[in-house]
This record gives structure tokens, sequence and C-alpha cells, in this order.
């Protein structure tokens, strides 16, 4: 009997202690500070993170890849370079990669860890991960991605965007389109005729690092808020052919032979941006769809949804 309690003892002590490791991996929050790296000089550098957990963080290892090569192939495909501290380890063919300053007290920011034996700034496109001593990995890319809307990028009262996800909705005056009757030109649409059929044009940008395919169940929903009411009406418009001009000839959408492909993001943010029309009354549809609430209306809310091919799951984008 006496056995058996020591046993169980015993049990409930690996247990407590599994418990706590697994509390204070969870409590590990490190993040990269913009621009992610800094203080280049020949093959070395410094990675530049904030510790903002409630425990330190020992970094054990550094893996780089290289993504993008652009002239250089070092770090790629599965030649994955793998960095640890003290011990220098033949990470570039160079056979001296190393990093030191591997600890991170809480709270602390701006926490410079130096690593020795290759550089990133040499215009490729780098993933970063950093290994804690708890198992917890945490990863940033290099170059620091940016997003830039319209030429300078400047941010101002009418030009907006938002993101959620790999995906982000440009709000401007001329971004935020539709097309109504055998119209070939776009206008603004921030305010639209009542029961007259029409076609979205929305600018979007894919801010990740794979390509984006909408699928034929992708759609523009629409609340209405009316004055001083509960909203009454929902509108939905499922995304069209992007040869689909006006209502009068709406091209119904081929997600197989004819997708929407949103280009992935390269090393320093979006490679450009897309125009999708959203005109259907149902998926794959040549049917053409109206705004149908008789009251005037205020359209509080535009959910976009798209299939994300590189996780295959949905990303949901709100814009206000």
């Amino acid at each position: 009997m006496t056995g058996e309690f020591l046993q169980y003892d015993i049990y409930n002590g690996v247990v407590t202690s599994m418990s706590q490791q697994d509390q204070q991996a969870l409590s590990e929050s490190l993040s990269a500070t913009a621009p992610g790296a800094t203080g280049f000089a020949g093959n070395s550098f410094n990675i530049i993170v904030n510790d903002t957990g409630s425990v330190m963080v020992t970094v054990t290892r550094i893996y780089i890849s290289n993504f993008s090569p652009t002239g250089f192939i070092r770090c790629s495909g599965s030649n994955v370079c793998i960095i640890d501290p003290v011990s220098p380890t033949d990470c570039a063919g160079s056979g001296n990669c190393v990093f030191t300053n591997a600890n991170v007290q809480v709270g602390e920011n701006n926490h410079n860890i130096h690593l020795a034996g290759l550089t990133i700034k040499d215009g490729s496109g780098y993933k970063l991960v950093l290994s804690s001593s708890r198992g917890r990995q945490f990863s940033f890319y290099y170059p620091w991605p940016v997003n830039i809307f319209g030429p300078s990028g400047a941010s101002n009262s009418d030009d907006t965007d938002t993101a959620h996800g790999p995906l982000d909705i440009k709000l401007s005056v001329n971004s935020f389109n539709f097309t109504q009757g055998t119209k070939t030109i776009s206008q603004p649409s921030w305010n639209i005729p009542l029961g007259v059929n029409v076609v979205f044009w929305i600018k979007v940008y894919n801010n990740g690092l794979y390509l984006i395919a909408l699928s034929k169940y992708t759609n523009l929903f629409l609340l209405c808020e009316p004055p001083g009411k509960d909203c009454e009406d929902t509108q939905t418009y499922f995304v069209s052919d992007n040869r689909t001009i006006n209502p009068s000839s709406v091209v119904p959408y081929d997600e197989v032979n004819r997708p929407v492909v949103l280009p992935a993001a390269g090393p320093k943010g979006p490679t450009g941006f897309t125009v999708i029309k959203f005109g259907s009354f149902n998926p794959a549809s040549t049917t053409a769809e109206a705004l149908a609430e008789a009251t005037p209306t205020f359209f509080h809310d535009v959910f976009f949804q798209s299939q994300w091919t590189g996780s295959g799951s949905d990303t949901q984008l709100l814009c206000r």
C-alpha cells in the first residue's frame, strides 16, 4: 500500500511539473521589432526582439529560410540555415555561423541577438524562426513586409485600407466603385441607385506569401442601417468573372478554368493590386443583383469572403 501511495505521489509530481512547464511555455511572448534586423557589418547582423510575456525567453536555435532567392541561393529550398548559440555551425557553407545574447528578460525591449556567419541583406526575402528552450517558435520576415498604397503610401482621410488575414481592401474615392446599365467606366460606389442592377469593382491587395485563388462563393455581403431603425435588409453580391464590365452582361465566374488569382506578396510587400468584380445574384451566375431596400440606407458593414489556397481556410474581411 505504501508503495502505491509513493507511485501516486511521483505521478502527481510529474503531472504538476509538466503542467507548470506548459504554463511557462504559454507565457512566452517574443516579437520582432521593425525592421527586424539591423547593424549589418560584413557577415553579421542583429535581430531586434521584445519580450512581452511573463517569463524570460532563452533562444536556443535560429532557422533562416530564403524563400525568394535573388542572386543568392544560400538557405533556400531544403537547405535551411540552422544556427545555434556558442558552438559555430556550418549554416551557409562557411562553417562559422553562431549567435550570442540569447536570453531576453521579461519586459525587455529592443534586445539585440547578434548573429555572425552570414548576411540576409542581399536582396532576397528571408523567414527567420527563433526557437525557445521551452519549445516555442517565433518568426518574422526580412526585409520587413510593408503595405504601400498608391504612389506614396501616404494615409489621409480619402485613402484608407483594412487588413484582416492576408488580404487588404483599399478604400478610397476611386477604388470602391460600381457600374450600372451599359456603362463601361466605373464610378465611386459610396452613393448608389436603389433598385438598379450594379456591379461593384473593389481593389484588393494580397499581403500573404502564397497566391490566393478565389472560390465561386466569394461574395460582398451588405447590411443596411436605415436611420432610426434596426437593420432590415441584407444583400449579397457574388464574385463575377473579371471580364464583367456592367450588369447588362455579367460573365459567370469559373473557379476551375478562370479563377481570380491574387499574386503572392514579395519580400517588400504586395506586388500589386487586383480589381475584383461583384455582380452575380448566385454563385457562378449571369443574373445581376440590385439593392432592394426601399428606405434610404447607410450600408454599415461589408463582408468579403475568399478562399486562401495557402492554408485551405476561409478569410473574412470586415470594412466599416
